[in-house]
């Protein structure tokens, strides 16, 4: 993904969450939804102070648009460190207690 898809599917995403139409948006910011239709699907690149003006009216932080989203998979090294966590709590449980929290891990990990 570029720099400019992230910047446009985040648009979208923040836009929905605020519970704005892409028409309200635009309105909010005197542009028209044509041009904010061609923001979210990456169709046009957003000027920079056009982009501030859509940051203020989302009430986000302009660097919001170029943060990971929140429903990122995290890296592998967090991942391990969550390993490591777990695995030194699990040595401070019991072997029934261990077995009780494997068998709940199990069943929260199969496919629903």
């Amino acid at each position: 993904m570029t720099l400019e898809q992230g910047i446009a599917a985040r648009l979208r995403m923040y836009r929905q969450a605020a519970g704005l139409t892409q028409g309200e948006l635009a309105g909010r910011i005197g542009a028209n939804t044509q041009q904010i239709h061609r923001y979210e699907t990456g169709a046009g690149r957003i000027p920079a102070a056009q982009l501030f003006q859509i940051a203020t009216a989302l009430a986000l932080p302009l660097a919001a648009f170029f943060e990971v989203p929140p429903d990122t998979p995290p890296p592998e090294d967090t991942l391990m460190r969550d390993t490591r966590i777990v695995a030194a709590l699990l040595r401070e449980l019991s072997k029934q207690e261990r077995q009780a929290v494997i068998k709940l891990v199990e069943a929260m990990a199969r496919p629903r």
